[in-house]
């Protein structure tokens, strides 16, 4: 009886074990003394030396096949992979599964009553990106249709083929609805309705989701799109709901109190101990931008801050990311106003080894330094070629007083 039970217990944790390849969970990086970078998505094929560079400076991606994620963790066996999937519609769009790319489109379009229709019954469409809004509704604490047990599953499923350490689900937020489905319908057209009527199921939904990845013997990661963080009027989403987030077009090119409520929202993520992905497109040649994104990063950085900044390559890199000031002097503040300097009138952040000065008005802003320190600047970075080599460089200059151009940062070194 005794050799039948061990043969049982050691049957379940074979089975587990093959099922799911993921067993010793990945921990995401700590970034408290150094910038890390989290990619959108890399090249599928990479010579020799990219693949040393990919391994070597990437904290992990998304949006790669198995073998692709295998290649790569013979490199470094940390390197973290995130499953596509949407999160609260579904379309034509195809994903990764195992080796291949594919869609469930044509099983899930069949199942009427998943989807969320209009008083007239039409499905709700986000005409942008071609896809149809889903019922994600619960209602007695319960679903109301088949719909998120599905997503549930089969992101599960997915996740274990492609070998994947959680899911990025994207367009989460309201941020992709209002005023963007056809035909236009009160739940995402009256700001009163989507508080009503949507975001607080939006929350029991992600909840749902978070607990059903939580559950898994990997105890998956989700990852939500977070969207802009600018919508003011949005006080019910639940930030965070799962074990972080993406916010897309961080650092925000709009008016400052944009810019100030992205950068709470971002601090309160980072302040909870949540990984917070920073990502958001740059033109190059705009040092300034650049500069403005870095010291935002640097302004919200948390435990488990990661940013990306992209331009038309997928396998890019910029000299800013070498950038080392040491390690934060204090845990985020919930508030980015702790950070304003009424004397400088900038925002500032100090580390190990310097400090971070953000100037988010329209208006250059200078200062006198009690000592004199090193002004770090980049130049060049972009596409890393085939020797695995990247472009672009660090420079420093002493200086005793420093100009912050309007809506950018600056470093300073000790």
């Amino acid at each position: 009886m005794s050799r039948v039970v061990r043969a049982s217990k050691a049957l379940c944790l074979v089975t587990l074990l093959l099922v799911s390849p993921s067993w010793a969970r990945r921990t995401f990086p700590d970034t408290r003394d150094k910038i890390r970078v989290f990619a959108d998505q890399l090249p599928s094929q990479l010579t020799d030396a990219q693949w040393q560079f990919v391994a070597s400076h990437y904290a992990g991606s998304q949006k790669m096949t198995r073998d692709w994620t295998r290649r790569v963790r013979r490199l470094n066996p940390n390197f973290l992979m995130l499953h596509y999937q949407l999160a609260v519609g579904t379309g034509p769009a195809q994903f990764v599964v195992g080796n291949s790319w594919g869609s469930d489109w044509p099983q899930v379009t069949k199942h009427e009553s998943w989807f969320l229709h209009d008083a007239a019954g039409h499905r709700l469409h986000q005409t942008a990106w071609d896809w149809d809004v889903m019922d994600i509704r619960f209602q007695g604490g319960r679903p109301r249709t088949g719909f998120p047990a599905y997503w549930l599953s089969a992101a599960v499923r997915r996740m274990r083929e492609n070998e994947d350490d959680g899911c990025f689900a994207d367009s989460y937020t309201q941020d992709i609805l209002t005023g963007q489905t056809q035909p236009p319908a009160p739940l995402f057209t009256d700001v009163a309705t989507v508080q009503r009527d949507w975001l607080p199921q939006l929350n029991h939904y992600g909840a749902y989701c978070a607990r059903g990845f939580h559950a898994q013997p990997e105890k998956f990661y989700y990852l939500p799109n977070l969207g802009g963080l600018v919508t003011s009027w949005d006080k019910t989403t639940d930030l965070l709901v799962g074990d972080g987030g993406m916010n897309e077009g961080f650092c925000t090119d709009g008016p400052p109190d944009d810019w100030a409520l992205e950068m709470t929202r971002v601090l309160r993520l980072a302040a909870a101990g949540k990984i917070v992905l920073c990502q958001t497109g740059i033109d190059p040649a705009h040092a300034d931008r650049r500069w403005f994104i870095v010291g935002a990063y640097l302004l919200t950085k948390g435990r488990h801050s990661y940013l990306n900044m992209i331009h038309d390559s997928s396998l890019e890199w910029y000299p800013e990311y070498d950038l080392d000031l040491g390690g934060y002097l204090a845990e985020p503040q919930p508030d980015v106003a702790a950070y304003w300097d009424p004397g400088w009138h900038l925002y500032r952040r100090d580390y190990a080894k310097g400090m971070a000065l953000v100037n988010p008005s329209s208006v250059p802003v200078s200062v006198a330094l009690a000592t004199p320190c090193r002004l770090v600047a980049a130049a060049g970075g972009g596409p890393v070629g085939a020797d695995g080599q990247p472009s672009g460089a660090l420079t420093t200059t002493i200086v005793s007083s420093v100009t912050v151009p309007a809506r950018s940062a600056r470093v300073l070194l000790k």
